[in-house]
């Protein structure tokens, strides 16, 4: 695994000064209304108190459709039955090094060093394509206004796993300054015959300065440069156990997996401008570098063949009553590179009482894929012995480069407000095989033209708009019919907000020419998986949202609540099959989109003490129908409690309960077997502030 940087790329994005007019933040109503109703503020002391350094709650609380994850690992998402075009972004830009040629890389912030996360349902056309269809936001922490501010955190858990941070800033006259730190420590007890901990580590730095204008500057200006770093160890693969085990001892693994790991570092380097041009214009420009490397090992192969129920069946027969032939085994390993460079801009204007939003953006990635496959001899002591050097498989390089601008132009009528936006991209991608790999080398480009249009009334605390757009998402270099991902997107969004209440009611439809597919949840990706992006003809999704968020105020106590409602129905208009994919019937329910997802969260504040609980359930994925009839993921429902009390203003202690009442919750269901999520764990905590 190589970490050497890597040639250019250029991105554009968004971060806006707000103008000293009421209308000048550069917002549809649309995204007003997600932005009052979506958004989890991660300080707010409600939240806070959980301590969360990753959640799928928390995630869940913002709209987000998050699936099932296994411990240690990052969440993955989808929005409205889709995972192409939903982009993860972190102040205004891409959080993925390469959201175009690394369509497979599955990466979260640390909560930790995070001040909100925000989901734009149906998003502007100045965000580009690789949102088109959605785009959860994270903003990190800010700097400190005050001349020193810090905090600094520490918990561990009954299973002695660790974690601490620290986060430290201030501003003196017109620089600022943040340095944030964060380390986490696992071990699980994982052995099924031999006793074995399956460890993790990850580390997490920021850095930010920034400086105002200069005194007698004739323009209001910023600047900021930061810094990120982060790396994750973790053992951790796809093998997981059969049905019988797994009802016995859902957290346990096979000795066959004793050789799975994942390791990464992440790097992102981002130069971050903000101008005020007069008291109704600003505009905003970003330079970003970022780098990812990753490595992986991961169990996938019996005698060759790819890992079904059989063969899974043979492993499990093996792990008990083990031969002196042993077993042949095989393993899918990855040596990965990405990176992604780009500039960006964005400015808003205002021309009396109607606003106009423009954006650029020049964006180029790549990935370095390097997979092989490696022997090994599972003996009769269970252990792993290394049969041969590794053999590669596919050795390739994807590259894309892209350029997109866009108008948004908001008439303002009164009460009333039109959103006419129209937004172009030009991608070019690419696919150079090394010699004598049998794998198909690409080359084309694409335009998409993204025009929308909103309608929207305001009155009081009530708003309401209707909004239709073009979206469009361009193919992979692994897609080999280079077919875009293309669809019609109508909702309609109803909100109130008034004091500490708020609703909103939204309903979509969203009509798809072509769907993009990829090696995702629930597949065991092998080397044509990760390889290929692949395509679903003629599919709908509706649904509606429902979200409510109200704190009660009595004399003594509080009780805040937070609820977010889903209904999701996903359906191809014919049947599907595909070497990858498997096969499922026209006019059913997609089987990794659930059709019902529900987080709430609720608790009371008394004096300093407070105790808070997060739930989240989904409805089953239908996998019955998909990869040669794997049986569904049931219903679940995962529930997390804590308790916190306010020593003085500065000092807290915190207990967390995850998996409160200790479910059985399936992580991932493949032909390689089944995996849990984490068991019901404490955690207990201290935070400073200072």
């Amino acid at each position: 695994m190589s970490y050497h940087p890597f040639g250019l790329s250029v991105i554009a994005a968004a971060v806006l000064l707000a103008c000293h007019s009421p209308h000048a933040v550069a917002q549809t109503v649309t995204e007003s209304i997600d932005k009052a109703n979506n958004q989890v503020d991660l300080q707010q002391s409600s939240q806070k108190q959980f301590h969360y350094r990753q959640s799928d709650i928390a995630l869940g609380l913002t709209g987000a459709t998050v699936l099932p994850k296994a411990p240690n690992a990052n969440v993955e998402l989808m929005h409205r039955g889709v995972s192409d075009g939903v982009a993860i972004m972190q102040d205004g830009i891409f959080f993925s090094p390469a959201p175009y040629s690394g369509q497979n890389i599955v990466l979260q912030p640390n909560l930790q060093q995070q001040q909100s996360v925000t989901l734009s349902s149906m998003t502007s056309v100045v965000e580009g394509s690789e949102a088109a269809f959605g785009k959860l936001e994270y903003q990190s922490v800010a700097i400190s206004e005050k001349k020193y501010a810090g905090e600094f955190n520490l918990e561990a858990n009954d299973d002695a796993d660790y974690s601490s941070g620290v986060i430290i800033s201030g501003t003196t006259k017109q620089y600022g300054m943040l340095l944030a730190v964060d380390y986490q420590s696992a071990s699980d007890e994982v052995g099924y015959e031999l006793n074995r901990d399956a460890d993790a580590t990850q580390k997490d730095i920021m850095f930010k300065i920034d400086a105002d204008s200069l005194p007698g500057a004739r323009n209001k200006q910023t600047t900021e440069f930061s810094y990120q770093y982060s790396s994750q160890d973790t053992e951790q693969g796809t093998l997981g156990l059969t049905n019988n085990d797994f009802e016995l001892v859902p957290n346990q693994r096979y000795a066959a997996a004793n050789i799975d790991f994942t390791e990464s570092e992440r790097q992102r380097y981002v130069l971050a401008h903000k101008l005020l041009l007069s008291k109704t214009s600003t505009v905003a420009t970003d330079f970003y570098y970022q780098t990812y490397a990753q490595k992986t090992a991961d169990m996938l192969f019996v005698d060759g063949q790819t890992i079904n129920n059989a063969l899974l069946s043979d492993i499990a027969s093996f792990e008990i009553n083990p031969s002196a032939d042993g077993m042949n085994l095989g393993a899918l390993s990855q040596d990965n590179d990405f990176a992604g460079f780009g500039v960006q801009t964005k400015g808003v204007s205002m021309y009396g009482q109607h606003q106009v939003t423009y954006s650029a953006r020049y964006h180029t990635d790549k990935a370095e894929m390097a997979l092989a496959e490696q022997d090994w001899l599972w003996d009769q002591d269970l252990s792993l012995t290394a049969a041969g050097d590794k053999a590669a498989t596919f050795v390739y390089k994807d590259d894309a480069s892209a350029f997109s601008s866009a108008v948004d132009t908001r008439l303002n009528y009164g009460q009333w407000s039109v959103n006419l936006g129209l937004g172009y991209e030009h991608v070019s991608v690419s696919r150079n095989v090394s010699d004598d790999y049998d794998l198909v080398e690409s080359d084309f480009s694409d335009d998409g033209w993204m025009p929308s249009v909103e309608v929207a009334y305001t009155t009081g605390a009530w708003s309401a708009a209707v909004q239709a757009k073009q979206a469009w998402t361009a193919a992979s270099a692994g897609n080999l019919e280079q077919e875009a991902q293309e669809a019609l997107q109508y909702q309609l969004a109803v909100a109130y907000k008034q004091d500490a209440l708020a609703m909103a009611m939204t309903a979509y439809m969203h009509d798809y020419d072509n769907q993009h597919v990829g090696c995702m949840f629930g597949m065991v990706c092998d080397y044509e998986q990760i390889t290929l992006q692949e395509n679903i003809q003629d599919v709908t999704v509706t649904g509606i949202d429902l979200s409510a968020e109200y704190s009660l105020m009595f004399d003594r106590f509080s009780i805040p609540l937070k609820a977010k409602y889903q209904y999701t129905q996903a359906e191809a208009d014919s049947g599907y099959c595909s070497n990858s994919n498997g096969c499922f019937d026209g006019e059913t329910q997609l089987p990794w989109v659930p059709k019902q997802q529900l987080a709430l969260s609720s608790g009371v504040v008394v004096g300093n003490v407070s105790v808070m609980a997060q739930a989240l359930y989904q409805s089953e994925l239908e996998y019955s129908g998909n990869l040669v009839n794997l049986g569904s993921i049931d219903s679940q429902w995962k529930i997390d409690l804590a308790a916190n009390y306010q020593i003085t203003e500065q000092h807290e202690v915190y207990l967390r309960v995850e998996n409160l009442f200790d479910e059985t919750l399936v992580a991932n269901r493949t032909l390689a077997g089944l995996q849990a999520q984490s068991e019901m764990t404490t955690y207990v905590g201290y935070q400073a502030r200072f």
